[in-house]
Parts: structure tokens; sequence; C-alpha cells
């Protein structure tokens, strides 16, 4: 009886090790330079956002902490939407 070898014959091709790791060195950088442009320039593109402008002056009269509604779990979060509803409803209407 005749035992088949699983294993390939003949030469195997190397891979270079300096060609695999440039190739990563470089996706790594156009990830990094494409976080930068998203935080950069998207992000500062934001301000041509139409009422952005408003609510971050009203923001930053009225001293609300407006990142405090994302932390749901949290009692600071209910006192400070509850704060920042309340500044809201007794603003003065200046339409």
């Amino acid at each position: 009886m005749v035992s088949k070898n699983s294993c390939v014959e003949g030469p195997v091709r190397e891979v270079e090790a300096s060609r695999t790791g440039l190739k990563s060195w470089f996706r790594l950088l156009i990830g990094f330079a494409l976080v930068w442009v998203c935080i950069f320039v998207f992000g500062s593109l934001s301000r041509y956002i139409p009422g952005a402008d408003h609510m971050a002056e009203v923001i930053d009269e009225r001293g609300l902490r407006a990142t405090a509604i994302y932390y749901t779990d949290l009692e600071e979060t209910y006192e400070g939407s509850e704060y920042i509803r309340h500044a809201l409803e007794s603003a003065p209407n200046e339409d």
C-alpha cells in the first residue's frame, strides 16, 4: 500500500519579509492619514452647518454642559438634562 504524502513537493515560494512589512506600514500610515482628515478637515467643516453657530453661542452663554446628555446611565445626566431644559424654557424670547 502506498501512502500519500499531503506535503507539497517541490520548491515553495517564500514571501519577502521586507516587501510585506512595507505594505503593512503603508496601510497603517494611510489609516492614520484618513483619521487625521476626518478629524481636522471634516470636523472643521461642521462650522458651516446651519444653526451650529447659534447652538454653540447658546451653550457658551448659558454655561450648559452639552456632552452630559450622552451618558444616560448616570444620575448627573438627568440633572444636566433638567438644567438644560429649564434654562431653555425660562430664557427670554429674543425673536
